[in-house]
């Protein structure tokens, strides 16, 4: 209903890499290209500006975004980073995705874009088990909710999602696969 309303695309690049040995996952090569590119290139039409939240490395982000930026918090995970995000968005709207998506980022960009409905404020993706995934669209006017949350110490993106009142949309499981470690790229042939 709404794809051609442009918005914000946020990337999420803040992690500590734990379990990839504390690499930093956007600067992984997937496919030929550092992860963070898979989400860039090709840039999502209705995207105004990419705007990219991570914690070490701006430098060689700032070949894949418009702007780089850092958390309001260090280390308090995915939820200082779309407070970030939605603070620096120039746009309405902001579709926040994790720099380690590798299922099927344009699908899931897609029906971002696509089931957005006029009254929504939140929408996220989760998966046919319920599952709630980082990939969500938001009013850049929830900012200062998501800011009471944080500021409260909330850390948890389910609590967040809560706090905004996101609507829920499942999607097709293997959509919203991730490089949360080495061996979901084994069946790529990378890491």
């Amino acid at each position: 209903m709404n794809a051609g309303q442009g918005y914000s695309l946020g990337i999420l690049a803040g992690g500590a890499g734990r379990r990839w040995g504390h690499r930093d996952k956007g600067l992984i090569v997937h496919g030929g290209q550092p992860l963070v590119a898979t989400l860039c290139s090709p840039r999502p039409s209705a995207a105004r500006e990419i705007l990219i939240c991570c914690r070490d490395n701006a430098h060689l982000y700032q070949h894949y975004g418009d702007r780089v930026l850092c958390e309001t918090r260090s280390h308090a995970g995915p939820c200082a980073g779309i407070v970030a995000l939605a603070a620096a968005a120039q746009s309405a709207t902001l579709v926040v995705l994790p720099v380690d998506l590798i299922g099927a980022p344009e699908d899931v960009i897609a029906t971002l874009e696509t089931a957005w409905r006029e009254d929504d404020t939140a929408l996220v993706l989760s998966d046919e088990a319920g599952r709630h995934s980082p990939c969500i669209r938001l009013c850049t006017s929830l900012l200062p909710r998501c800011e009471a949350y944080v500021d409260q110490g909330g850390q948890k993106l389910s609590g967040l999602l809560n706090a905004i009142g996101a609507r829920a949309l499942a999607v097709d499981s293997r959509w919203l696969q991730d490089a949360n470690n080495p061996q979901a790229l084994r069946p790529y042939g990378d890491n």
